[in-house]
């Protein structure tokens, strides 16, 4: 029988309903007045709500995404799965790497020209190639007298264009002006070129610049043109796509006027372009 609740140990804390749950434990149900408390909080439950339009729809977007990311891998991957291929084992590489080697020790010939001197010069921890051009005697029709070519051909294959304008300007400490665009249609069998045309001076002379990246399919100022030429021709044939810095220097009086240039410029864009897909990049 439970004592008077009086005499229980646990009526000095205080709570009379744990007092009870005491007592119960200890002596017969039975012999216990009263309910028995518990002072266990209760569960709330909730009633499941149906899923709304926006999130059934949010989930069918990212099932989509996983499809397509799922497609794009096997496009990339099943090529070199089945080919035992992987691109970490055997990288892509410039086919061209012996021609544009040949192109840095012994420049560039061009008909109707006749290449007088070549040789390197070092343009902030870069090489350059650099080629002196008088016009052929034996051309009745030569488009001007004398220019110098500036080259800089890809090193290696890990080696990208990165903006060597800036560095060769800087070295040679030119003041430019006059900035144009020039543009020329597709020579024979080579790619349309687009080029920077401005003027140059420094140290006592002046020149009529053009500058270019020139690549297998054309060229640009822009090595961004290089990139996704070059991301399309390893995705479709395994190869990275051959560079080569172009830069044209035409001497001109300090107080010429630069559209006076431009038919020359023109003419030695194309030729340099052509003679550089027929003799480099092909």
């Amino acid at each position: 029988m439970c004592p008077p609740a009086s005499t229980w140990p646990c009526r000095r804390l205080g709570r009379l309903s744990h007092c009870r749950v005491w007592c119960r434990t200890r002596y017969r149900s039975s012999d216990f007045p009263g309910p028995l408390y518990v002072s266990q909080p209760l569960a709330m439950t909730t009633q499941p709500h149906a899923p709304s339009p926006r999130s059934i729809a949010s989930r069918w977007v990212k099932i989509a995404l996983v499809v397509v990311l799922a497609a794009l891998a096997t496009v990339a991957i099943g090529p070199a799965y089945l080919s035992g291929q992987w691109p970490w084992v055997n990288p892509p590489q410039v086919a061209q790497i012996d021609q544009l080697r040949t192109l840095q020790d012994q420049g560039l010939a061009l008909p109707g020209w006749q290449l007088t001197a070549v040789g390197p010069i070092p343009v902030n921890r870069q090489t350059w190639t650099m080629a002196d051009y008088r016009a052929d005697s034996t051309a009745a029709a030569a488009p001007g007298q004398q220019f110098a070519l500036l080259l800089r051909p890809q090193p290696w294959h890990s080696n990208q264009p990165q903006l060597e304008w800036l560095d060769l300007a800087g070295s040679q400490s030119w003041q430019i002006e006059s900035r144009q665009r020039l543009k020329v249609a597709a020579p024979s069998g080579a790619g349309p070129v687009q080029a920077r045309f401005f003027r140059a001076w420094g140290n006592r002379q002046s020149f009529a610049v053009v500058q270019w990246y020139a690549i297998p399919s054309g060229g640009h100022p822009s090595p961004s043109h290089w990139f996704w030429a070059n991301q399309w021709s390893q995705l479709t044939q395994r190869q990275i796509t051959p560079w080569v810095a172009v830069s044209l220097l035409i001497p001109m009086p300090p107080l010429a006027a630069i559209a006076d240039y431009q038919p020359l410029a023109l003419a030695l864009t194309e030729l340099v372009q052509q003679q550089l897909t027929t003799t480099v990049f092909d």
